[in-house]
C-alpha cells in the first residue's frame, strides 16, 4: 500500500512538471515569434530554415548550441545567444518540445 501511494505522489508530481515546462515553453516561445513566426514557420533572419521543419532533437542540439558554444551560429548568433541565456536545459527542452509537438512541418 505503501508503494502504491509513493508511485502515485510520484506520477501526481511528474504530470505536475510535464504541465509547467509545456506552459512555460508556451510563454517563453512567444520571445521567438518576432523572428520565427507564430508557428515557426518562417527562416529567420540570417537563418537557412524554419525551426518548424527540424525535429525536436534537433531543435535540442540548435539551442543547446547558442547556449554553450560562443562560436556557434550565424549571423544572428549575438541575438540567439541573448535569447537563451535565461533559460535552463529544462526550459531549452521544454521550448524544442513544444515547437516541434504544436508547429512541426514535414519535409
Amino acid at each position: 500500500m505503501k508503494m502504491v501511494k509513493i508511485i502515485a505522489a510520484t506520477l501526481l508530481v511528474t504530470g505536475a512538471v510535464s504541465f509547467a515546462s509545456a506552459a512555460t515553453a508556451d510563454v517563453n516561445f512567444k520571445r521567438c515569434i518576432a523572428c520565427h513566426g507564430t508557428k515557426a514557420e518562417k527562416v529567420p533572419p540570417g537563418g537557412t530554415i524554419a525551426s518548424a521543419t527540424l525535429t525536436a532533437a534537433e531543435i535540442k542540439k540548435t539551442l543547446r548550441s547558442y547556449k554553450t558554444d560562443k562560436t556557434y551560429g550565424g549571423k544572428m548568433k549575438a541575438t540567439m545567444q541573448i535569447q537563451v541565456k535565461p533559460f535552463s536545459e529544462e526550459d531549452l527542452d521544454a521550448l524544442a518540445d513544444y515547437i516541434f509537438t504544436n508547429f512541426h512541418i514535414a519535409k
